[in-house]
């Protein structure tokens, strides 16, 4: 079954990670666990989610986020023993489906040994290098904005 054709029959409120079975589990800790994607972008492909329902990573408590750094290093440095590249992709805010997310659920994404693009866009040799008056113009939007 297609990733899309799973969501329409689980409905667009469905939340997986609160079902997920004790045997899917590849790793526990008191706030988080670790399961295999059941939508892989490639081999070994894992997702680290918090067991609490939690929507924005800003709302993880302090030793929630110690322990969720510590999970993601354990198996970055798991996953390196036979992938060169690890992605990490965190996945929180609620599903606008505007950005492919599917779960109103915050989780993270380890992607071992993938591209960030998709064959469909842009490669890195077309991306847009910004000169330095560009750059600027970037830099001070983004501090205007955020800083």
């Amino acid at each position: 079954m297609k990733y899309n054709e799973a969501l329409q029959t689980l409905g667009k409120n469905f939340d997986p990670f609160l079902h997920i079975l004790k045997n899917e589990i590849i790793d526990e800790t008191e706030w988080f666990f670790v399961v295999p994607s059941r939508a892989p972008y490639v081999k070994n492909h894992l997702l680290v989610i918090p067991k609490r329902k939690v929507y924005l990573l800003k709302d993880l408590k302090e030793n929630e986020k110690i322990e969720m750094f510590k999970l993601l290093e354990k198996w970055t440095t798991k996953l390196h023993k036979i992938h060169p590249d690890i992605n990490l992709l965190l996945r929180d805010g609620l599903v606008w489906w505007k950005t492919g997310k599917s779960v109103n659920h915050l989780h993270f994404h380890l992607i071992p040994d993938c591209p960030i693009w998709a064959e469909w866009q842009l490669n890195s040799i077309e991306r847009k290098w910004y000169d330095e008056t560009e750059y600027e113009i970037i830099i001070k939007e983004i501090k205007d904005n955020f800083c």
